[in-house]
């Protein structure tokens, strides 16, 4: 009987362990691309895999066979060339400056990180598109990890907005405001006020002196304030603007 002692493992992790190396490969040559044109080539690479299988409880597993070993099974695998166009139509964008790394969701379990490498997402980016056709990514992390790991979308989209706002924080350039006697009329300018693919409309949310006061307008660089004349009082007035849950933005107004 043949004496193989190694940990046994399934041949989907194995796949999956090989095609992320692969896909890791295709994405340094795509980047590689960029600057310089192709000089080589890996014509074909073939191994083989020398195994014994086991098959308990409807799960086919696999030892690995130990030098002098009788009996095992043969898995060959073979993988063909690839040519420089093929690179660019088939690899993924690099790492663009609006996009984040999956490694910098704060939160994710290293696991569930893995799970999501395994299918080919690599940044939020990659997230956003499996939303947008409708991927169920809780279904995907579940299977990949033998149902061990989960996740639910709404803490994922939660963690993407806070990493965003991590990297994306809000910067306040200019303010214009008008007082009259139909109160406060502000205007602030800036950057990453609201950002690109936040649609929880319950923010902005803004308060003067502890007061909700009107948002009537807010995007990327600019935001529009209105409050009534008895939200001010002299002196200083503390105006506080929740940009979403991550962000808040404090000054002062001084009114005469």
């Amino acid at each position: 009987m043949a004496n193989a002692i190694s940990n046994p493992w399934n041949l989907e992790n194995f796949i999956d362990s090989l095609i992320l190396e692969l896909d890791k490969a295709q994405d340094t040559l795509a980047m590689k691309g960029l600057t310089r044109k192709m000089t080589y080539a890996v014509k074909d690479v073939g191994f083989d895999l020398h195994l014994f299988p086991t098959y308990e409880n409807g799960k086919l597993k696999f030892q690995m066979a130990k030098p002098g070993d009788q009996g095992g099974s043969r898995i060959s695998f073979q993988l063909g060339s690839i040519t420089d166009r093929q690179i660019r139509e088939s690899g993924n964008e690099p790492l663009s400056r609006d996009d984040i790394s999956i490694d910098n969701l704060e939160g994710m379990d290293d696991e569930v990180k893995d799970s999501l490498r395994k299918v080919g997402v690599h940044s939020t980016r990659d997230l956003e598109r499996m939303d947008q056709r409708n991927v169920n990514v809780e279904r995907v992390v579940e299977n990949k990890t033998q149902g061990k790991k989960k996740l639910d979308y709404s803490d994922l989209a939660n963690m993407i907005n806070k990493a965003k706002r991590r990297k994306f924080a809000p910067q306040l350039s200019a303010a214009q405001g008008l007082t009259g006697a139909e109160g406060l009329d502000l205007t602030l300018r800036g950057h990453n006020f609201v950002l690109p693919g936040n649609d929880d409309t319950r923010f902005p949310i803004a308060l003067l002196n502890g007061e909700s006061v009107q948002v009537v307008a807010a995007t990327h660089d600019t935001l529009r304030l209105k409050a009534p004349q008895h939200y001010l009082k002299p002196g200083a007035n503390r105006l506080s603007i929740a940009l979403d849950p991550y962000a808040v933005v404090n000054m002062e107004i001084n009114q005469p």
